[in-house]
């Protein structure tokens, strides 16, 4: 089963379930800053009526969106297992899956879970996994990466921080939302040459400790 195939990658990955933020659960990652060059996420435009809105600044998510598939083509091998969660509490099921399908391209899940979550305060919540095994299924990563951009800043939100694609190594890629990325590995060799090629796109913020784990395999 896929969901058993994700977990057993997730265990090699050194995390017991996927804990938020996963950068500082997992032992093994870089966090990559995605929101590129280019610093205004929202621009001012105005209707047919003269109204004043915000909406997402086009260079901006352009250039999110090419760092984001940059680092998913340079990935250790293609990904095998895409996972996407809901929240059904929020939205039926059917509609959650009617929204992923058609903003992402994606046909019906090969496998579908529905799980009781717990919060930080102890209360439970329902969430649905969809997985889709990518071997079996034209998959369009540029369309569902760009999505992803776009919750945060006017697209739909169903996308920030629930999509995970996985493949062998093992290695884990979470694009959470316009702002960053995070690599998981199973080991520092792996996720070395992704070190080494974006160095200059690590967020900065967590540059000192991404370095001191990478360092001594430098040599």
């Amino acid at each position: 089963m896929l969901a058993e195939d994700f977990d057993t990658i997730l265990h090699n990955l050194g995390m017991a379930w996927l804990e938020h933020p996963l950068f500082h659960h997992a032992p093994v990652a870089i966090r990559f800053e995605i929101g590129g060059d280019e610093p205004v996420y929202l621009e001012c435009t105005y209707s047919d009526e003269n109204t004043e809105k915000l909406t997402p600044n086009p260079a901006y998510v352009q250039g999110a969106l090419e760092r984001a598939i940059m680092i998913y083509r340079n990935l250790p091998a293609p990904p095998g297992i895409l996972r996407i969660d809901g929240y059904p509490e929020e939205k039926p099921v059917e509609s959650l899956l009617t929204a992923i399908q058609q903003r992402a391209a994606l046909p019906a899940p090969h496998e579908q879970v529905t799980a009781t979550m717990m919060d930080e305060d102890g209360d439970t919540y329902a969430q649905v996994q969809f997985y889709w095994d990518l071997s079996k299924i034209s998959f369009q990563p540029e369309r569902l990466l760009q999505e992803i951009i776009l919750g945060d800043i006017g697209g739909w939100n169903g996308f920030v921080s629930s999509v995970y694609l996985t493949g062998p190594g093992p290695f884990l890629y979470h694009l959470y939302d316009d702002r960053g990325l995070d690599i998981l590995g199973g080991s520092r060799e792996l996720l070395l040459p992704l070190y080494h090629q974006f160095n200059d796109w690590i967020l900065e913020y967590n540059l000192e400790k991404i370095d001191r784990l990478f360092a001594p395999a430098k040599e």
